[in-house]
């Protein structure tokens, strides 16, 4: 089955201000009232061909649903589709038919994007790299992602995975954005590209696109231990979750469809990142001593939400997505190996990672080898972005349009 997503924002009452979240001189009543959230509605696959009728009949669901959010106080940016994981093997042809489908029942649908699958090991045996490399540059509004690690077992499928990102460097630089190779993420989790359904009921998932808030929530407070910066992330957090839940819960109810959970992982947006939030909780300068032990108590915060959870719940760090840890990047101060130090103690693994031209497809899979051994160490959900330039030329190092992921 298929899960629709929808992306609301939600708008200052009795506000004019049309300014984007996160930029310094708002203030945390307008950060907190500007959030993102995603929606999931399932349709059915007949046949292993998409039913597209199923599809638009959940879509007007979803955007019924999004009306009524929209109502309350949010703007529905987004409306996201996600397909089932693939168990079993698929050949080319059959993954292709798959896109083809999928991407015509959004056109129709009036859906953005879809994540097309999750593909676990199994389902590689017919497929080659350049399989998948071809959908996902044939189709610009699909996003997919392979298993690498499932329990305490880190699967072969990483070197596939590693193969899927030198194939589409060669190809489209950007499509890497919607390509992961995950690790224990449970179904129905809202943050592409690893969102994948279960296959069941119909259901709604929510995030927020919250680090504007958090941010704002520091400034004011100051909280200056570790403990207090735990308990202001659960009480931001918290404070934005419930009216948003207030309203999506009876909505769902109303229009025939499961609450499957929320993401309380914190988005970023544009000029509010969750660096710079990190920083001003923690007294710390990102990469330096300290934010280990700032990780670590922002993800406490985070998973003390006291809410029904899916997906990472955890503490997201896209490198190209967030301009200080693009700065931190560029000035040395963090590098893979620290990014996935990092996921030790709160979660994402590798998200938007830049590697340069020259890096070898067998150290591309041992990054991502790497994230697997910590998420089946752990059993926790992780993921790696990486977004791997082209032969002969560098990553590009300026902050991405983060409307591609997550």
């Amino acid at each position: 089955m298929w899960a629709l997503s929808s992306t609301p924002a939600r708008r200052p009452p009795h506000s004019g201000d049309d300014r984007l979240v996160g930029q310094p001189q708002v203030t945390e009543a307008d950060l907190m009232a500007e959030c993102r959230a995603g929606a999931r509605a399932h349709g059915v696959l007949q046949g292993g061909r998409a039913d597209i009728a199923a599809i638009s009949e959940y879509s007007e669901r979803a955007l019924r649903i999004g009306d009524e959010i929209t109502r309350a106080g949010f703007d529905v940016q987004t409306v996201r589709l996600s397909g089932p994981a693939l168990d079993e093997p698929v050949s080319r042809d059959q993954l292709h038919t798959r896109a083809a489908d999928l991407a015509a029942a959004c056109r129709r649908a009036g859906v953005g994007s879809a994540s097309l699958t999750a593909l676990r090991p199994a389902a590689l045996a017919e497929l080659q790299p350049s399989d998948v490399a071809e959908v996902l540059a044939e189709h610009p509004s699909l996003f997919t992602s392979v298993v690498v690690a499932d329990g305490a077992e880190v699967d072969h499928a990483a070197a596939f995975s590693g193969a899927v990102i030198r194939e589409l460097a060669s190809r489209d630089r950007d499509a890497n954005f919607r390509f992961a190779a995950i690790a224990n993420l449970g179904a129905n989790a809202p943050l592409f590209p690893g969102s994948f359904s279960d296959g069941g009921a119909a259901g709604v998932s929510v995030a927020l696109k919250s680090a504007g808030a958090l941010l704002a929530r520091a400034r004011a407070a100051k909280p200056g231990d570790i403990a207090g910066a735990a308990r202001l992330t659960q009480g931001c957090l918290q404070d934005q979750l419930g009216p948003l839940q207030d309203v999506l819960v009876p909505s769902c109810e109303r229009h025939g469809l499961l609450f499957h959970g929320v993401d309380p992982s914190p988005a970023c947006a544009p000029d509010a990142g969750i660096a710079e939030f990190l920083e001003t909780v923690g007294g710390i300068r990102f990469g330096s001593p300290g934010t280990v032990a700032t990780c670590a108590a922002v993800t406490t915060g985070i998973r003390s939400v006291g809410r029904p959870t899916v997906g990472y719940a955890g503490l997201m760090r896209p490198v190209l997505e967030d301009r200080v840890l693009a700065r931190s990047w560029q000035e040395g101060r963090i590098d893979a190996d620290s990014v996935i130090a990092y996921s030790s103690v709160c979660g994402a693994g590798l998200d938007t990672i830049p590697l340069p031209g020259s890096t070898q497809e067998h150290e591309v899979v041992a990054m991502i080898t790497d994230m697997a051994a910590l998420s089946a160490r752990w059993r926790k959900p992780l993921s790696a972005r990486l977004m791997l330039a082209p032969v002969g030329s560098d990553p590009h190092l300026t902050e991405s349009d983060s409307s591609g992921g997550t």
